[in-house]
């Protein structure tokens, strides 16, 4: 027979209700990551914004940082244009208000004043959650 003391019952609750918490984050991360794709795809400004952190630091694999301002323009302007971006592989683990991501990233881009091109990216997502809303902190990719 087991024997279970008001606080076990609480730190029981408690366990159970943090689970939840994270199950529910871990979701809002993943709609997240899905919604920066579309907006990357699309170039929408607004959409890029809204999904990205005002102190965002953007790494691209050839070295370029960006801050959410330039990150912005340059998918908005067609500067960087995705055509096409699968991700795979995809791990994501919330810490808190911090979740790490990490997928690989294959995709076609066709930049202004360039040829088309096949991409083939290693990616490291950091999202800080910012009221209800996850947040693109800051993302670094390398050369596969």
């Amino acid at each position: 027979m087991f024997k279970f003391s008001l606080l076990s019952l609480l730190l029981l609750f408690g366990v159970s209700m943090l689970g939840a918490a994270q199950g529910k984050d871990l979701l809002a991360v993943e709609k997240a990551i899905s919604d920066l794709r579309e907006a990357m795809l699309s170039g929408d400004a607004a959409a890029l914004k809204a999904i990205s952190s005002k102190n965002l630091t953007y790494g691209h694999s050839n070295g370029t940082i960006e801050n959410q301002a330039a990150f912005v323009e340059a998918l908005a302007s067609g500067n960087n244009n995705f055509t096409q971006i699968t991700l795979a592989d995809q791990s994501v683990e919330v810490l808190g208000k911090i979740a790490l991501v990490r997928h690989n990233l294959t995709g076609s881009t066709h930049n202004k004043g360039a040829d088309p091109a096949t991409v083939n990216l290693g990616v490291l997502l950091v999202w800080q959650k910012e009221g209800k809303n996850w947040k693109l902190l800051a993302r670094q990719a390398f050369k596969r």
